[in-house]
């Protein structure tokens, strides 16, 4: 009988899983952004596993948009950006730098600070020091860190034209974040 129960749970949760992804891959650009951004809404997310599955399926559907050209604005390239902006490595991070440039191509007004967040998080991820200062770690004792990070890369001006704070904004921020620790 623990057998029978142990498979009819399996069966279902497996299930559950392929309806998620159905439904995740039948979401336009908009849907899968603001279920993206649904997801992170709750600092005290429980389950980031199912979370990361959800994140897989939105940048798989985002590909599909992409090679039957369902993605042609400037603010769709956005939102494909920040899909794969939250991805797991460098080859989606470097994505979200192309679909931010192709963005800011299509529309030069386009809010460019994603660009600079996913150049940092690609940087990063390949082992070259941000350049923006667009990602702040926290460290295992709970303290802010901006670490790896070249601030003579990038002045403050082209910073600021990033939508990033200056260097200084940016140091105040890192004293904000830790002023609890």
């Amino acid at each position: 009988m623990k057998r029978i129960l142990i498979i009819v749970i399996i069966t279902l949760v497996s299930c559950s899983d392929k309806v998620n992804e159905e439904k995740l891959m039948s979401l336009n650009i908009d849907k899968l952004y603001l279920s993206d951004q649904e997801d992170r809404k709750n600092n005290e997310i429980n389950n980031w596993s199912i979370v990361s599955k959800r994140d897989e399926f939105r940048r798989k559907r985002v590909g599909q948009l992409i090679d039957s050209n369902k993605i042609i604005s400037a603010k769709d390239y956005a939102k494909a950006a920040m899909i794969f902006q939250h991805g797991v490595d460098s080859s989606d991070y470097l994505k979200a730098v192309e679909f931010m440039k192709t963005a800011m191509k299509i529309d030069s007004t386009v809010n460019k600070s994603l660009f600079a967040a996913a150049t940092d998080r690609y940087l990063l991820s390949i082992g070259k020091p941000q350049v923006y200062g667009t990602q702040y770690i926290q460290e295992g004792n709970g303290t802010w860190e901006l670490k790896n990070y070249d601030t003579t890369a990038i002045s403050d001006e082209e910073k600021k034209r990033f939508g990033v704070g200056s260097l200084n904004e940016q140091m105040e921020k890192l004293k904000e974040l830790n002023k609890g620790n």
